[in-house]
């Protein structure tokens, strides 16, 4: 095993706000919020039923315009698998309704988008998506993801196409603006947030055994680690006694290179002596840890440093621009369903 730090690779390929649902009945007409009177109404009749019991048509109707049952029922495929989930009818109920009511509220943005005349040229939803597509690491992790993800390069545009449009209308409207003395408050009580810490560079031979190991193994391990130990007092270049003797396949073909490392990431004897050596100080012993014997060479060492607020001023509004978005969209919709008349075709 090697002592390399764990990392956690983040891969946010969710996005903020769902699927832009296809439309029929596009000859209603979009209600003016100021005319309009607030309803919430069931249809008279409910629409036909297919052989399985789904409904066809629209499934809602958010200020005249028609959501088509195939949306609905296509969202609700990925969730049950198409059926082959068993989920108890309670809990289906619950999602039918997030399904529907997540639809509604995307229909009610769409329509304020076009009313305040919104758009996102061709050329803005390029680049949307090119850096969408950067998170992925190479074209065959992002043709997996859209394998398992179940969907679509234009799906994936349409959704982008929808929040660069919430976003633009969220920033029209003023909801999104961050006042710099906001952006400096939040360094300021988030300055730990902002503080590297104290961080060694170090290369390190490790020769393995137990723990438990019986004692003619571990004397052989001691042995073939004060050998290399002596190669380097004796001058011989650390890497390359790493290279020759180290046990640790993922460092040794590096010199034994473990980068950088702040405490609290490597074992708690091999960290204490590596923060105790000087830069190009090696440990006069070998330090025992459960993986084995390690010999240790210190070759950088950061202080703890706090990063100037220019520095992360863009990352903090970035990270307050989208605290804002999801409260102004939240407000935003409760609004226009305030505003709107929704005729529900099913039971939600």
């Amino acid at each position: 095993m090697s002592l390399l730090r764990v990392s956690s690779v983040l891969l946010s390929v969710a996005l903020s706000f769902g699927s832009v649902a296809c439309k029929s009945d596009k000859g209603g007409a979009v209600a003016d919020s100021g005319t309009a009177a607030p309803a919430v109404v069931a249809a008279a009749t409910q629409a036909p039923a297919s052989e399985a019991g789904r409904v066809t048509g629209p499934v809602v109707k958010v200020n005249g315009e028609g959501i088509d049952s195939k949306v609905f029922y296509a969202e609700l495929d990925k969730i049950t698998q198409g059926g082959a989930r068993n989920i108890p009818e309670d809990r289906m109920s619950k999602i039918r309704e997030n399904i529907l009511n997540r639809l509604i509220e995307e229909e009610l943005l769409r329509q304020e988008v076009k009313r305040q005349a919104i758009e996102v040229g061709d050329a803005e939803l390029a680049a949307e998506f090119d850096k969408y597509k950067a998170r992925f690491k190479g074209d065959e992790q992002f043709q997996n993801y859209l394998t398992h993800g179940k969907t679509t390069v234009e799906e994936i545009k349409d959704r982008l196409k929808a929040t660069t449009a919430l976003t633009k209308l969220l920033t029209k409207l003023g909801k999104l603006d961050v006042p710099e003395d906001e952006v400096r408050k939040a360094y300021e009580t988030g300055i730990k947030m902002y503080t590297e810490p104290e961080q060694v560079r170090a290369l390190h031979v490790l020769i393995k055994v137990a723990e438990n190991a019986p004692a003619d193994q571990v004397e052989a391990a001691r042995k073939k680690v004060m050998d290399a130990l002596k190669k380097v007092q004796k001058g011989e270049d650390f890497a390359a006694v790493a290279k020759a003797a180290s046990d640790d396949a993922m460092s040794k073909e590096k010199g034994g290179d473990l980068g950088f490392f702040r405490r609290g990431v490597m074992l708690p004897k091999f960290e204490e002596a590596a923060f105790a050596l000087k830069p190009g100080e090696v440990t006069k012993e070998p330090v025992r840890t459960p993986f084995g014997f390690h010999i240790i060479k210190a070759m950088e060492r950061k202080e703890e440093r706090v990063k100037p607020f220019d520095d992360v001023k863009e990352q903090i509004t970035e990270s307050l621009k989208n605290r804002n978005t999801f409260k102004a969209r939240r407000e935003l919709v409760e609004k226009l369903k305030a505003e709107a008349k929704i005729e529900k075709m099913i039971k939600d």
